[in-house]
């Protein structure tokens, strides 16, 4: 299990730790320890330590002392005037071992190791003045890059970039990884995370990185037929997107391999010669429309509830006026779970409090632009206690989408990783959408929306390696999902 962290929760860890007796100095000389190690697997002639004057700038300069000691090159830039003790005793070591320190950041040169030791996981301001022209400088070399902990100009709670963050090779992050690194520009500043435990115990964590063994799917048994594994039936289409209830309905038949038994598409009856030309194992169900829009029917929505576990509804439906009073109708009444996605939470962003009360097992898809409508916000970047919030607000699984997919059913929050920027894509969630409600016809809606993330992304990483990351298709996810199980 790999768990995930707050700042907080590091701090009130070490805070625990010292309060135990261990020195803030046993601290810093772990983890200069650990950062010494990695550091030996660059190939380097040079390391320049740039130390800011905080804690993650004692690790840096604890580091250069050792790389020293070591026979190493090694330069020190201190590029903060402010300097707490740990930091000014070091610098006082240093002086005294003759290794050079100085205020002016020197030419990088590729064979450079630079220790990124500017800012730590206290930074809540954007970084300005002479530390940005330092860290435009190291992100525009061709020299190696090691951050201590977080890279600098990061902000390891919520991965927003603070005016400007240092872009690292690998960053050796201490005791756990703080949730900064996987979210929002985290994943593009961090390079490779390294672990490095310094003694500082954390309790169970809150959140986690979906793992393969998060995601296995349940087996199927010998004697069974297709109603052991229930139906999928998709609320979807209209004039001008049949392309993404095709998209979705065929990413559901790919997730029957583990999932759902059969699959029904539910399209608007004006538009039923386009969708019969295309449907091969499936079902459809033709209903009431207005210019093929569907429309508020009790009688056929309640015919679309009978029989089945699962309905997901939203892609390709367009602004349609009745679209919030059918998922209200859905969500009050209907006891299986319930997906919303694409056009379904732009209808539900008008009132999210049409679905309280609701009776189903909700699952939410929303990508972060969608997620800031629903929760009403201004902000589009994933955020774990933003979802969490939402989450137990509307008593739902949310799952919103961005490189890292934050996931929670209002306690519990994962974090999945797995996908690629080839999935950028239009159609993309309409068929990771289809997948959660085929998973969810025979597991728990948070599992279900775990595992569909997990194996959505697993589809496309294969998708791109067969093709390009540049050219693939939602529907080359399609064809991949079907060979990525196991």
């Amino acid at each position: 299990m790999t768990g995930v962290y707050s700042v907080n929760e590091i701090r009130a860890a070490e805070r625990a730790v010292m309060d135990a007796g261990v020195s803030e100095d046993e601290l810093i000389g772990r983890a200069a320890g650990k950062l010494f190690d990695a550091a030996l697997g660059f190939g380097f002639r040079r390391a320049v330590v740039l130390a800011g004057g905080g804690n993650n700038g004692s690790d840096a300069l604890s580091l250069a002392l050792l790389l020293h000691e070591a026979g190493r090159e090694t330069a020190v830039v201190i590029c903060s005037e402010k300097r707490n003790a740990y930091v000014s005793s070091r610098l006082e070591a240093l002086a005294a071992a003759g290794v050079p320190v100085s205020a002016e950041m020197p030419a990088l040169e590729k064979n450079d190791l630079v220790i990124d030791g500017i800012f730590g996981i206290g930074l809540s301001r954007d970084v300005t003045g002479r530390a940005a022209e330092i860290i435009r400088a190291v992100n525009a070399s061709s020299a190696s890059v090691l951050s201590v902990d977080v890279p600098s100009g990061l902000n390891a709670d919520t991965g927003r970039i603070m005016g400007e963050a240092v872009e690292a090779d690998v960053t050796v992050t201490f005791s756990a990884l703080k949730q900064g690194l996987l979210l929002g520009g985290g994943r593009n500043c961090t390079g490779r995370a390294e672990v490095a435990e310094i003694g500082i115990p954390l309790g169970e964590p809150r959140m986690r990185v979906t793992e393969k063994e998060d995601a296995a799917m349940p087996p199927r048994r010998t004697v069974s037929n297709k109603g052991n594994y229930g139906s999928v039936k998709i609320i979807a289409g209209s004039p001008t997107m049949m392309g993404a209830s095709l998209l979705a309905h065929e990413s559901a038949s790919a997730a029957l391999r583990s999932g759902a038994g059969y699959a029904v598409l539910c399209v608007p009856e004006s538009l039923q010669t386009a969708y019969q030309s295309r449907i091969k194992e499936e079902m459809l169900y033709f209903m009431p429309d207005i210019a093929g829009k569907i429309t508020y029917n009790e009688p056929v929505l309640d015919k679309i509830m009978e029989k089945t576990p699962s309905i997901v509804i939203g892609m390709g439906l367009g602004k349609n006026p009745d679209l919030l009073k059918i998922i209200a109708y859905i969500a009050r009444r209907f006891a299986g779970a319930l997906v919303i996605d694409g056009d379904g939470l732009n209808a539900l962003a008008a009132d999210p409090d049409a679905v309280k009360g609701h009776v189903c097992r909700l699952i939410l898809t929303p990508h972060v632009r969608e997620f800031a409508r629903l929760a009403g916000e201004d902000d589009a970047l994933p955020d774990t206690e933003r979802t969490r919030a939402f989450a137990e607000k509307l008593d739902a699984v949310v799952a919103m989408k961005s490189a890292t997919t934050v996931i929670s059913d209002g306690k519990r929050i994962y974090l999945n990783l797995t996908g690629t920027p080839a999935m950028a894509k239009a159609g993309s969630g309409d068929v990771l959408a289809g997948m959660t409600a085929a998973f969810a016809a025979r597991l728990d809606p948070f599992d279900a929306a775990v595992r569909a993330c997990y194996w959505f992304g697993k589809a496309g990483e294969r998708a791109a390696s067969l093709r390009s990351e540049t050219s693939i298709l939602a529907s080359d996810i399609i064809v991949e999902t079907s060979r990525i199980f196991g």
